[in-house]
């Protein structure tokens, strides 16, 4: 029988093997770490063993095989291996035991709960019968000598238990037909013989693999035989059944973002990275988007402690952004700033199951801002992981942290809960208090983030083919960040919540949500400079996806549309701008045969602002020449529209002349007020080819290569000086707020010209033994404008980037993990004032940096508590990530998590 696999599993600590060694000599380390039995990845560690049970059990070798099979269980617990444990007893008629561990796989609630409770009522109705023939004659209970051959019994399975196996077998039938399953529709009509069976109180095959009147020569059942006869070993199918219920592939990864449905890497249209919870937990980075350092292709730009900006393949800047993130597909990216926040989101590292990385761009399914890359964080799922735990931490730079968690299972009802706190100073104060004309109104000159977060996510379920799930967070602290211009240094009191509610089936999808940031102080300058502002983004999705077959050719196809409501309330916009937004969305992924799949989409987008729609295609050829091969080829397009920030702004940013500013207009603000031209949106075609070896157990390798060709870039445009009309209408006058006058004004505009980008990235990922994860990487790109004045020299993006990291893990709980990156020299053009407080654009350059961090940490009591200690560029090599950012020094934390 074939699984339906949820990879929502993620790695876990190694298992619980108990026994201290705290009390291990410090000189005796080095030998330890060189002679103990350690851990590779767990994924990876629990794969082998599974694989290499499901072939001992095929084989035969029922004991050996359950026991590597348990083994795979106890390293990343899945309950489909118990299944497959259940199943290979079963078929070898070794019924109380396979009992044991169905009874263990329904407490998992999985979608196949009322198919297998009917295989539970089956093989008690078999353990029934075994007693029963014992039990002869004699009317006692006691064997009797002068019969020792019985006839068979009865089996004693209700009529009600009989009716729901045939109903069970019309759902998997009709599920059959629906997805042209052969599979599927064999299954049915196993367990209607079954059900067939039991009415007629005799034997024959069952979905359980054994019989009522197989036998051995000696005319015994204990040998576990079916009706095609009898084997060596005695378990008849056993071993071809049990490979199909497990699948080889149950602990190979799986992502959903590339084509919105699960499938494996290999199979994906893009490049792809994974981060799972073992790289989160192992380094201890408790910043999210420091995370993003090891992905091959990614720029990673940490500018003061709080404030981390992602960019992937170039255009990487303050504010970044071309690239969304979502946290479990729903956007996280905040449409007021257009930019991530990822210190403001409101979900902790202890919440992630994984984090999925598309490299390229992702309009097509994702719309606008999906322009460069996608960065899905996936959560754990509600009642995965069924524990609660409490962690906590601090160290250098005033650091703290603080969270806690709890996630379980009541009937049909799934939850997660999770809450924490962070506070960390910023690298270096900018503002002292000698500054004059500077006011630092809420935080003071050190600290950079304060933050309080709470999540929840609630799970459930209608049937085996619905559920209903609903997700809340909050965030609300102070935090700082760099933005554009003149603004190095921002800070903001802010409260972001988000709420959604999904009706999920296995033929699609509805699902709403709505995000709002609030931000209620200003900004390290003349105090309110920031003002007051509220954005709301209210998102309705609709998604239909069916399988079936046409011809020779297989089709999943994928059909949405959606609407999204935006509004910004803010102190410098004179009034209150609404948007509506709509989409259609159309994708193709055909199995055209084994080892070709071509993935076909399109996306329609209506912005108001715009006067025609975005059209966003892709069609991409994946070729599966052997097993874990594949090669991909890609076309794809993507476009970003400008913020509401760049739309409707009116800002008066500070110059050097003491009352006097400059004043900044969004597109639409500017149209109306100086009869400026509207903006037209971002816009990238890529072609992509590509190459993943995933055929080992012991390393994992993708190269690819890419060109891309951009243009309409939004920035910032040239200082306009202010008319004596300008003055003398009213459009630019006194402003009260900072108390100055305006000199001129600059507006966000198009840059002309295109840009031109190559590039290439070669990742690998290597288990070599057991107990060592090694990855490494190197990403090249580089950018040149063509026709463009402003920008020729200009190289933001570096050309070079090396990351690499090793992890290691022991049997008796020592972890160590070691990261090292590497990031070229870079050019920014940037704008700033210069002593006549003329605006003037200048070419800042950035050194090549490096950046080394490294976590030790041990596991106690089972696992249940481990203490850490991670250090953040722990060579104290002080450099900056952007002309304008902190000087980044060395920051040691130590930590301790408790799971109960």
């Amino acid at each position: 029988m074939t699984r339906l696999i949820h990879h929502t599993t993620s790695p876990r600590p190694a298992p619980r093997r108990g026994g201290l060694r705290a009390a291990l000599l410090l000189g005796l380390l080095s030998t330890m770490l060189l002679a103990a039995p350690a851990r590779a990845d767990v994924r990876t560690e629990a794969r082998r063993h599974f694989r290499a049970g499901m072939a001992l059990v095929q084989e035969g070798q029922i004991d050996a095989g359950v026991a590597e099979l348990q083994v795979a269980y106890d390293i990343l617990p899945h309950p489909n291996v118990l299944y497959n444990i259940g199943r290979a007893y079963a078929e070898a008629g070794r019924y109380e035991e396979a009992l044991e561990y169905f009874e263990q796989y329904v407490e998992s609630d999985p979608p196949d709960r009322e198919e297998v409770r009917q295989f539970i009522v089956a093989i008690e109705a078999r353990i029934a019968e075994a007693a029963g023939t014992t039990a002869v004659a004699t009317g006692t209970g006691e064997p009797s000598e002068t019969d020792p051959e019985p006839g068979p019994t009865v089996a004693t399975a209700s009529e009600e238990d009989i009716v729901a196996l045939e109903d069970t077998a019309t759902q998997i039938e009709t599920l059959g037909i629906t997805a042209n399953d052969p599979s599927l529709i064999a299954r049915a009509e196993r367990l209607r013989a079954m059900a067939q069976e039991l009415r007629e109180g005799g034997a024959g095959s069952s979905e359980t693999g054994t019989t009522g009147t197989g036998t051995t020569e000696t005319g015994t059942t204990e040998t576990g035989t079916t009706e095609t006869g009898t084997t060596e070993t005695g378990t008849g199918e056993a071993g071809d059944i049990a490979i199909a219920a497990g699948g080889q592939d149950l602990y190979d990864e799986s992502v959903v973002s590339s084509t919105g449905a699960a499938q494996n890497p290999l199979d994906a249209p893009n490049a792809i990275t994974i981060i799972t919870a073992q790289d989160i937990r192992l380094t201890g980075i408790t910043h999210i988007g420091e995370l993003f350092r090891r992905v091959a292709g990614a720029d990673v730009m940490n500018t003061n402690g709080a404030d981390v900006q992602v960019g992937i393949r170039g255009f990487n800047q303050q504010l970044s952004p071309r690239v969304l993130v979502l946290i479990n597909n729903r956007q996280a990216y905040v449409d007021a700033l257009g930019a991530n926040l990822f210190a403001y989101f409101p979900i902790g590292v202890e919440d992630i199951e994984r984090i999925e990385i598309i490299r390229g761009p992702a309009s097509a399914l994702y719309g606008a801002n999906g322009f460069s890359g996608i960065i899905n964080i996936i959560t754990v799922a509600p009642g995965d992981r069924a524990e609660t735990g409490v962690t906590i931490g601090g160290g250098m730079g005033s650091s703290l942290r603080a969270g806690a968690w709890s996630s379980g299972r009541a009937g049909r009802i799934s939850y997660r809960l999770s809450a924490g706190y962070d506070q960390f100073d910023r690298w270096e104060r900018t503002v002292t208090d000698a500054t004059v004309g500077i006011s630092e109104p809420f935080l003071n000159g050190e600290q950079i983030i304060r933050n309080k977060r709470a999540f929840g996510a609630l799970s459930y379920r209608l049937s085996d083919e619905a559920a209903l799930n609903f997700e809340a967070g909050v965030s609300d602290g102070r935090f700082g960040f760099q933005a554009f211009g003149s603004f190095v240094d921002w800070q903001a009191t802010a409260t972001s919540t988000h709420t959604t509610a999904s009706l999920d089936t296995s033929w699609g999808s509805v699902r709403v949500w709505w995000n709002r940031i609030g931000v209620s102080s200003g900004v390290v300058g003349p105090d309110p400079l920031l003002g007051e502002f509220v954005s709301d983004t209210i998102d309705v999705d609709g998604r239909f996806a069916h399988t079936f077959e046409l011809g020779s050719t297989t089709h999943n196809i994928t059909l949405g549309v959606g609407y999204r409501w935006k509004r910004i309330d803010w102190t410098f916009v004179n009034q209150t701008p609404t948007e509506d937004h709509f989409r259609v969305v159309f994708q193709d992924a055909m199995r055209l045969a084994d080892p070709l799949q071509l993935v076909v989409g399109f996306r329609v987008d209506r912005h108001p602002v715009l006067e025609n729609v975005q059209f966003s295609p892709r069609i991409a050829l994946v070729v599966t020449p052997a097993e874990g091969h594949a090669l991909r080829a890609s076309f794809s397009t993507a476009f970003r529209t400008q913020t509401l920030l760049e739309t409707y702004m009116a800002l008066d940013f500070p110059t050097p002349a003491p009352g006097v500013t400059a004043r900044n207009y969004g597109s639409e603000t500017a149209r109306l007020e100086l009869g400026q031209d509207p903006l037209t949106p971002e816009s990238i075609q890529s072609v992509e080819i590509g190459y993943r070896n995933a055929a080992s157990d012991r390393f994992d390798f993708d190269i690819s290569l890419y060109y891309n060709r951009v243009e309409n870039i939004i920035s910032i445009g040239e200082l306009l000086p202010t008319t004596l009309g300008q003055f003398g209408s009213g459009v630019l006058g006194y402003t009260d707020g900072p108390a100055a006058f305006p000199i001129g004004t600059t507006i966000f505009s198009n840059e002309p010209g295109l840009f031109h980008v190559l590039g290439g990235e070669v990742n690998g990922r290597f288990y070599p033994v057991d107990g060592l994860d090694i990855y490494a990487n190197y990403a090249y790109n580089q950018t040149w404008a063509l026709d463009n004045p402003r920008r020729p020299d200009e190289e933001r993006t570096s050309a070079h980037k090396v990351n690499a990291g090793v992890q290691y893990r022991s049997a008796f709980g020592l972890d160590l993990s070691l990261d090292v990156h590497y990031a070229s020299g870079q050019k920014w053009l940037e704008e700033t004032f210069d002593e006549n407080s003329n605006l003037v654009s200048v070419n800042l350059s950035q050194p090549a940096y490096y950046l080394v961090n490294a976590r030790i940490g041990y596991r106690l009591l089972d696992d249940a508590l481990e203490l850490g200690v991670t250090g953040f560029n722990i060579t104290n090599n002080r450099h900056r990530q952007h002309p304008r950012g902190q000087q980044l020094e060395a920051r040691v934390v130590a930590s301790a998590t408790y799971r109960f």
